[in-house]
């Protein structure tokens, strides 16, 4: 599904207006219907009481639209505005004016607090996608009496206060039980910490033609549909040699247990063959049946259609001098995870990566990016999306950054935002999991901006659906490796968009 930006939005809808006739006011009407709907279904068709919040823009506008809206259905409304003399937006100031002409009450936002407990829904139409900054003032004090209302909220477009294009929050902004978005998703809405401030989000095309609003773009949030199109059909003679030799190259003393999960989770992906290459006189007491294992000393390297490198390795002076060597495989497709993350910040990211390094996938954590990059962890967070996209187009790999909302960057620009995975995957060793998940992929043949995108998306669906049998406080790594079959079943009968 395609996320955009307030500044694409708007493209769209100059689109929408020059190329098919539709005017401002046609769609802000549609947007109020819209939100209008969504409320019916999410309250009942009332009548109740509403509290609307409106700026001086289009939001505000579209915020007049719904209080005429619910008015008409029998509502009690109130809305709250900047002031009389504030100035608005042509199409604003026409709803504001049809609003004012029926008889809706409405009063400026010093008097909010006074009233607020009057109602039973409030809605916020005060910002919208467009803000870049932190809010303060007479706004921000607003923002905190809809936040301190207890009351359920509905936000046109997003809440109030929470950038449309980063997820980014700088000052107090609404926390939404409901978003209504208008003509498609915005990048703000799916990105943490923005997904945690929009609950529940509906999408409405608000009569924009269909072919505008699916029109590529650089970003996307992952659905299953994707996913389906990309995982490799199997033939009725196929045999384990064409699905697939994963090598994965771990384990250390007291940490033989990551690269057998790594392992494992290619084999539950679909690689036919999977060996652990790991460091001589190691020996692995968990190791399963299905999982060969060879020092590093003897491994064939010819073998192997994909590579994992880092789960458990350690950092010792020989894991990085095998580093080096992995690195030099330019024709094989490799996932560098874990201690093989940490060795490649430890002997320069850059430089290693400076003359290219064929298909190669990173998968940190913010933690991991730090130290790549040279960062805090919190600096990492504060700028995940722009991190993301700088260092895969500087290092020309597949960025995974890992956590709430998942992204994988391309070195083109391209931004994947994963909709899997829940709390309970806050756990030691499902990174380690998804490493071999993505490695089972690449084994398989699917590209690398493929497998790590799908292996995200297959890795957190595993983790939904042991939370739902489960729970998600006690779900183990493990947990996750059982269920991969079945979501693959699972996103193979959804099939290709």
């Amino acid at each position: 599904m395609r996320l955009v930006n307030a500044s694409e939005m708007r493209t769209i809808e100059e689109q929408a207006m020059n190329i098919f006739g539709l005017t401002p006011e046609f769609l802000m009407e549609n947007a109020a219907n819209a939100a209008v709907r969504y409320l019916f279904d999410q309250w009942g068709p009332g009548p109740a009481r509403a509290g609307v919040f409106c700026g001086k823009g289009n939001n505000g506008g579209d915020g007049w639209a719904v209080a005429r809206l619910l008015f008409e259905q029998g509502w009690e409304v109130k809305v709250f505005h900047p002031g009389r003399n504030t100035p608005l937006t042509v199409e604003a100031a026409l709803n504001r004016q049809r609003a004012l002409t029926l008889g809706i009450p409405d009063a400026g936002w010093s008097d909010a607090p006074a009233a607020i407990d009057e109602f039973d829904v409030v809605i916020d139409a005060l910002l919208g996608t467009g803000i870049r900054d932190g809010v303060s003032g007479e706004l921000a004090r607003v923002i905190e009496v809809i936040n301190g209302s207890g009351k359920p909220v509905l936000s046109l477009d997003i809440p109030s206060g929470v950038s449309g294009d980063t997820g980014r929050v700088a000052g107090p902004a609404v926390r939404a039980d409901w978003t209504i978005s208008f003509g498609c998703l915005k990048l703000g809405q799916v990105v943490f910490p923005g997904r945690e401030y929009c609950g529940k989000v509906k999408i409405d095309p608000i009569g924009i033609p269909q072919r505008l609003l699916v029109a590529e773009g650089p970003r996307r949030l992952t659905e299953a549909a994707d996913v389906a199109g990309w995982l490799p059909k199997r033939q009725w003679n196929s045999h384990k040699g064409q699905h697939g030799h994963l090598l994965v190259i771990g384990g250390s003393p007291g940490l033989t247990g990551a690269p057998v999960l790594a392992a494992l989770a290619g084999l539950r992906s679909g690689a036919g063959l999977v060996t652990i290459g790991h460091r001589e006189g190691l020996v692995f007491l968990e190791k399963p049946a299905e999982v060969m294992t060879g020092e590093w000393s003897g491994l064939a390297w010819e073998n192997y259609r994909a590579m994992v490198v880092g789960p458990g390795l350690g950092q010792a002076r020989e894991a990085t001098e095998l580093l080096a060597k992995v690195l030099a495989k330019r024709d094989l497709p490799r996932v560098i995870d874990a201690d093989g993350l940490n060795l490649l910040a430890a002997a320069g990211v850059e430089r290693h990566l400076r003359e290219g390094c064929g298909p190669l996938i990173l998968t940190p954590h913010p933690g991991e990016l730090a130290r790549l990059c040279g960062l805090t962890a919190a600096e990492v967070q504060a700028d995940r999306v722009g991190l993301a996209l700088e260092k895969a187009k500087a290092w020309g790999v597949i960025l995974v950054l890992k956590g709430a909302g998942t992204l994988t960057a391309t070195p083109d620009g391209r931004l994947w935002v994963n909709p899997t995975g829940n709390p309970g995957l806050a756990t030691a060793g499902t990174g380690d999991v998804l490493a071999g998940v993505i490695g089972g992929l690449l084994a398989q043949g699917l590209s690398a901006e493929e497998a790590a995108v799908a292996g995200v998306y297959l890795h957190g669906a595993a983790g939904d659906c042991a939370a739902e049998e489960l729970g998600e406080v006690g779900m183990i790594a493990g947990d996750l490796l059982p269920r991969l079959p079945k979501v693959i079943r699972s996103v193979k009968q959804v099939g290709p968009i």
